[in-house]
């Protein structure tokens, strides 16, 4: 029996207000499969039942609205201000997170239909999840931009975002460990010029990726 061809894994990582999931959007324009860790999160703590309850039990009633949505505002509030309760929280909320993330790998290299499937995670140094990809892309921007662009989008004020940026791992790090770099400084434009490079390259390379030392 002829073996097909095994369809490349790829994460596209930054930090907080870096640019990534920009970036994952052309790759999706461009025919590759997005599955959003941020997204899959959202779906764990508003329809999990056993991490609904964890987290109230852990962080009280209190932060979820009536309707059953997690007050993410409040939960940040309280997490991001103590290192303890962000691992607390993260215990909860990542085995699931990456349960349905490898179901959702699976599902999309089934189908064969993309030419490869793209993970978009902030947090994929920080949970040791790099050695399950083929290749790796960071999204690099200044601090300057990020802060600028956490504030017009999540409307926090420069003190909690630097202080949830402190509890990642430095975005210079991450550049190290990368396969390709994207930065992104600039327009929209020279965002995307610079994304289809790399995807281009993504497509034809052959070389091994890096691993993180």
């Amino acid at each position: 029996m002829r073996q097909t061809k095994q369809i490349k894994l790829i994460g596209v990582t930054g930090g907080m207000g870096s640019g990534q999931s920009t970036v994952a959007d052309f790759f999706r324009k461009w025919g590759a499969k997005i599955i959003s860790a941020d997204k899959i999160a959202h779906q764990v703590v508003n329809k999990n039942a056993e991490v609904r309850n964890d987290i109230k039990r852990l962080f009280g009633k209190k932060v979820y609205h009536r309707n059953g949505r997690l007050n993410r505002k409040l939960l940040g509030s309280i997490v991001f201000a103590d290192e303890s309760k962000v691992e607390k929280l993260n215990q909860i909320v990542h085995p699931r997170m990456v349960e349905q993330i490898v179901n959702e790998i699976e599902s999309a290299r089934d189908t064969r239909k993309f030419p490869f499937v793209v993970i978009d995670a902030a947090l994929i140094f920080e949970i040791q999840l790099e050695n399950i990809f083929d290749e790796i892309v960071v999204v690099s921007s200044k601090i300057s931009n990020r802060v600028n662009r956490v504030k017009e989008r999540d409307g926090l004020e420069e003190h909690e975002i630097q202080n949830r940026i402190r509890k990642q791992i430095p975005l210079e790090e991450k550049v190290k460990w990368a396969d390709h770099v994207i930065h992104n400084n600039g327009t929209l434009e020279q965002l995307e010029t610079r994304t289809r490079k790399i995807y281009d390259k993504i497509l034809g390379q052959k070389k091994p990726p890096k691993k993180r030392r």
